[in-house]
């Protein structure tokens, strides 16, 4: 997509996997493995935009 800044959307991720990592600390069990699966998730897509905000300078 023309005119995004990736950048911006990979720390937007990256917080949003901090708050999935602070529910994983407090939770239990099954969610706690749950919230754990969403913060790697929103690392992953993280690093993507990383790499692609990378390759469009």
């Amino acid at each position: 997509m023309p005119g995004t800044d990736w950048n911006a959307a990979a720390a937007r991720l990256e917080r949003e996997a901090a708050k999935y990592d602070r529910e994983a600390a407090r939770s239990k069990g099954v969610w706690r493995e749950i919230a754990q699966a969403e913060a790697d998730d929103h690392r992953t897509w993280a690093a993507h935009y990383r790499a692609k905000a990378k390759r469009q300078r």
